[in-house]
């Protein structure tokens, strides 16, 4: 646990700032400006230096294949609980596409890629890269969207895929696997360049989950159960085993199934936004979700280390 403290603190200040707001500059304004910071510059620098200096080869192609089976298998299950639940008038329809959103889609970027950099070093984070910006995020944009528009207010305007394709940590994980592809050597001043730029990534993506973070009431807490059921104990062992099935072992399946295990992803307060569904239960299971998943992420390294 000591190797996430660091991690937890960044996530407490972000917290903390919510609450404080220092220079009298709001929450949202400041994750916002992260956000753009973190998608149009720093991200995809941490992706081109992190793929291009990778020692990973097989497994670039392997990630993609586990983690879409991954998705679509939670998906499937999540979308027979809810409509379940939802027939049975245990849920409404603007609950529904927020437990959605929270139990087949993980945060990667904010949380797995953290976490996998505190307990595993650097060289295993092209691993949380690779499964969230050739499975999650496409799988969020098309599938995600169509999803809360119709749980929602049904209205997509037509957009779905084009964030996707606009978005520059997509396009730098396509650059630095053409570049790995074709072999051509990148001067190491731009590595190291990229290098410094992608430092910065990892602290501001923790800077907006914590800001994220809030319980907004305990009569969600029964709706957190499944989301922790979906999310941090079936979509991990979907994971481990199709993952060993396609030949990945050892670190390089630790980290995957560590990545997939992540919880809700924040952009689904954003989408929840949009699409009228229930923002405050999502809030809700996307803190205790966060929560759960740092205390576990530990024993859950240790325990797979020992498997794998």
């Amino acid at each position: 646990m000591q190797t996430l403290i660091p991690m937890v603190l960044i996530l407490a200040a972000g917290v903390a700032w919510r609450y404080l707001e220092p220079a009298n500059i709001s929450s949202t304004q400041v994750r916002m400006t992260m956000g753009a910071l973190v998608i149009n510059l720093f991200a995809p620098a941490l992706i081109l230096e992190v793929v291009l200096t990778s020692t990973l080869e097989k497994e670039f192609y392997q990630i993609p294949f586990s983690g879409l089976t991954t998705v679509a298998l939670v998906l499937g299950a999540t979308l027979a609980l809810y409509f379940l639940l939802l027939r049975t008038r245990r849920i409404t329809r603007t609950q529904a596409g927020a437990l959605v959103m929270a139990s087949a889609f993980g945060n990667g970027m904010g949380i797995g890629l953290p976490a996998v950099d505190a307990l595993m070093g650097s060289e295993w984070t092209a691993i949380t890269l690779i499964y969230e910006l050739l499975v999650t995020v496409p799988f969020v944009w098309t599938i995600g969207v169509l999803l809360c528009a119709y749980f929602g207010t049904r209205v997509a305007g037509g957009a779905l895929g084009r964030e996707l394709l606009s978005m520059p940590p997509f396009w730098a994980v396509v650059l630095a696997l053409i570049i790995r592809y074709f072999d051509i050597t990148v001067p190491q001043a731009l590595i190291d360049t990229l290098h410094l730029m992608g430092v910065a990534a990892i602290p501001l993506l923790l800077l907006m989950v914590g800001i994220s973070l809030k319980v907004t009431s305990l009569k969600y807490m029964l709706l957190v159960v499944p989301v922790v059921f979906l999310k941090l104990l079936l979509s991990p062992v979907i994971a481990f085993y199709t993952g060993g099935f396609i030949g990945l072992e050892g670190a390089a399946l630790t980290a995957l199934v560590m990545t997939s295990a992540s919880p809700a992803v924040v952009v689904g307060i954003a989408l929840c936004d949009r699409f009228q569904l229930d923002t405050e239960l999502f809030c809700t299971v996307l803190t205790i979700s966060t929560v759960i998943y740092v205390l576990l992420a530990p024993t859950m390294f240790t325990t797979l280390i020992s498997i794998t």
